[in-house]
């Protein structure tokens, strides 16, 4: 019960950071989640709850979600998780959080060299998909890969939410598919589910008082700083194994 009571706390936080600032929440939760999970349940029962968090965010900002993105980012989720799906408890993962890293960085202050805004929301999709089976929480890449300059900040929030709702939904089918039991941990979702409710809307009425031009700035400021863990946290793992 107390681990349940933790980890509820732990979600009720993090998910009202996201809901405020878009992204940032879902890592902390892992890292949180990581000290106490076994490892391979860890990034199975992290998506069942960001699943939660993210669906109840979708609930509460529904209405600034923007459809004529999500709808083709869905298509390319699904095929880009069919295709990873097989892989997806085989693959190291320390490279890929290296690479995950110094991605987010130069998506955050060199995007016009990736040219993210001519992407097609399907191929954001079905790239971040096939990652996010491997690497766990790639709230901060689906972040680098959304058009944020020409949505206001509910937009960039509300529309972010439903695209990590539909990523964490497809997780949790391959992970299902690969035999991996999540509802035997029901009394920890069922307590994340909650919190990530009331979290969600606590930071969706702090959102509403962030200036547009401040919180541009401290989005990439938070997935600057996210970033350098996920490089940090990579090459730890790397020099581990030397």
């Amino acid at each position: 019960m107390a681990l349940v009571l933790l980890l509820s706390l732990a979600a009720f936080v993090t998910s009202s950071i996201t809901a405020a600032m878009g992204v940032g929440g879902g890592v902390v939760l892992l890292a949180i989640m990581a000290q106490f999970v076994p490892p391979a349940l860890l990034i199975p029962l992290h998506g069942a709850a960001q699943l939660m968090s993210n669906s109840n965010r979708v609930l509460v900002q529904h209405r600034h979600i923007d459809w004529a993105y999500v709808r083709p980012f869905f298509l390319g989720s699904i095929l880009g998780g069919a295709a990873i799906t097989p892989l997806a408890l085989y693959m190291p993962v320390a490279v890929g959080q290296v690479l995950l890293g110094l991605f987010i960085l130069l998506a955050t202050w060199k995007a016009d060299w990736l040219k993210l805004s001519s992407w097609h929301p399907a191929i954001s999709g079905g790239s971040t998909t096939g990652l996010s089976l491997i690497l766990g929480a790639t709230g901060p890449l689906v972040m680098s890969v959304l058009p944020k300059s020409e949505w206001q900040r509910e937009t960039v929030v509300a529309t972010h939410g439903m695209a990590m709702t539909i990523q964490h939904g497809i997780k949790i089918i391959a992970f299902t598919s690969l035999s991996v039991s999540i509802l035997d941990y029901w009394p920890m979702l069922l307590g994340i589910g909650l919190a990530t409710l009331a979290g969600n809307i606590a930071g969706a009425r702090l959102l509403s008082k962030i200036p547009e031009s401040k919180f541009k700035v401290v989005l990439n400021i938070l997935l600057t700083l996210l970033a350098f863990r996920l490089c940090w946290q990579g090459i730890s793992m790397l020099s581990a194994e030397d």
